[in-house]
């Protein structure tokens, strides 16, 4: 009596991240890096400045240092996890960039100011290191996906005291801090409809393999 032998498992490789996926934590990593030089002007005080009268210091610890601090210390965690669980990153870290974004509009003084500006780069920090190591993980068009992302980044830093100083002397500071809010939102919406395809495509890839007839020995007269 033969028992026919079970059969072999399958090992799937381990797939690496698809280019579209950059988009989502990429999208916010844009908005966080144009927040970060909106507050600013490159001809006198800002309008933050004023508004809170703050003095070039404070504005530097609580404009800049604490920002770059929040951004520093996720990015270590976008680096990590970013290329394994880039929405799972890029989710929280909108959420973040928009929380900061609201208290920085609403700021009545430093303290909120501060812990507004922490938090947006909490979540730029984290969207950055998940876009990076999205990137780093890619075997096609990574050249271009990094000149790109790099060239949208540095362009998103340099227009961001250009139209912030535009829409601070008509609207005032707190307006530029909330015509982020849109723009958040819609990355949100990003992030999400590319966690569903990703998912869908991961329980694709891992649904079980089509055997065939297994091998039966040929039976003894």
């Amino acid at each position: 009596m033969y028992v026919t032998p079970p059969p072999p498992p399958v090992t799937r490789p381990i797939a690496e991240p698809a280019w579209w996926q950059v988009c989502g934590p990429a999208l916010t990593a844009l908005i966080g890096l144009f927040m970060l030089t909106a507050i600013y002007r490159f001809d006198g005080r800002s309008e933050v400045q004023v508004a809170l009268d703050l003095s070039d210091s404070s504005l530097l610890l609580i404009g800049l240092v604490a920002y770059l601090a929040g951004a520093a210390l996720a990015a270590v965690a976008g680096l990590l996890l970013g290329a394994r669980f880039p929405i799972a990153v890029a989710v929280p870290a909108t959420c973040f960039l928009l929380l900061g974004v609201l208290c920085a509009a609403f700021a009545d003084g430093s303290g909120l100011l501060a812990a507004g500006r922490a938090l947006s780069g909490l979540g730029t920090g984290a969207a950055v290191g998940a876009t990076v190591a999205l990137i780093l993980k890619l075997r096609e068009r990574r050249g271009a996906l990094a000149g790109v992302t790099g060239a949208l980044a540095v362009l998103a830093l340099v227009l961001g005291p250009v139209i912030g100083r535009l829409l601070t002397e008509s609207l005032g500071f707190r307006v530029v801090q909330l015509t982020a809010v849109p723009f958040l939102l819609v990355a949100l919406v990003v992030n999400a409809v590319l966690g569903i395809v990703r998912l869908t495509a991961a329980k694709r890839a891992a649904a079980p393999a089509s055997y065939g007839t297994p091998w039966q020995p040929a039976s003894r007269q």
